[in-house]
């Protein structure tokens, strides 16, 4: 392979790894435009009347997300999951999960009852109290945590105690067939004057794009700096190879 050759294909490659940092930049600004859209939607639907779930339809769901909500039910026994790496005030600790019969129906909703810190041990559980008890619930309609690339296993619901489980991700389906109950596709967040509930310091989803923008200002930042020593390798190249 001749000097030119290898220059030529040098500075290809380079070129190709610019573009797909850019390409990755630009994925982060997605991210960002979408997160912003959720804030500014999920603050939206906080001006309208808190909305009664066992009158609702639940193939709706999806259009009322971050609206004030209320039902009347029961919490299931043996239906509680933690959700793993949340984070608060620089300490980790799940998010607690309970799965919440809305009214007569068949229906459950996964109720977000707060933060708990995570013990020294990971095998140990934190302390949780007896299992809820109410005949009324009221909160917020929001999606879980967002959990980015979703990993084989991360549905893996790992059992902790009796009736208590800890995960990766919140996954519907998987849980609709450990617990063997239909739960719609949306969760409550316990409003801070509800009993059964830990640390409520909630966020509202899509406050974190200021995130995404550092990864794409990142990735930019990369592709540029790939770039402009691809080129500067190729020019040096060739001004030496000449004298």
């Amino acid at each position: 392979m001749s000097a030119d050759s290898k220059r030529i294909g040098l500075l290809t490659v380079g070129i190709l790894i610019s573009g797909l940092f850019v390409a990755l930049g630009n994925w982060q600004l997605g991210r960002a435009n979408q997160k912003s859209a959720t804030l500014e939607q999920f603050n939206s639907r906080a001006q309208s009347p808190a909305m009664d779930l066992a009158k609702f339809n639940v193939t709706d769901i999806a259009s009322v997300v971050g609206r004030s909500a209320f039902t009347k039910g029961g919490y299931r026994a043996s239906t509680t999951v933690l959700l793993d790496n949340q984070s608060l005030g620089g300490r980790i600790g799940y998010l607690v999960y309970t799965a919440y019969r809305i009214a007569k129906t068949d229906l459950h909703i996964l109720v977000n009852r707060g933060w708990v810190a995570a013990l020294p041990d990971p095998r140990r559980l934190p302390e949780l109290g007896p299992e809820p008890i109410g005949s009324k619930v009221s909160g917020r309609l929001s999606d879980p945590p967002s959990e980015g690339i979703r990993l084989r296993g991360t549905e893996i619901a790992e059992p902790m105690s009796d009736g208590v489980w800890r995960v990766q991700r919140i996954d519907f389906p998987a849980l609709q067939t450990l617990f063997d109950v239909e739960i719609i596709g949306t969760t409550l967040l316990l409003d801070n004057a509800m009993p059964n509930g830990f640390v409520r310091n909630w966020t509202a989803p899509g406050t974190d794009q200021a995130r995404h923008l550092a990864y794409a200002f990142q990735w930019f930042a990369l592709a540029l700096a790939v770039f402009v020593i691809s080129v500067g390798l190729f020019v040096r190249s060739k001004r030496s190879t000449r004298t």
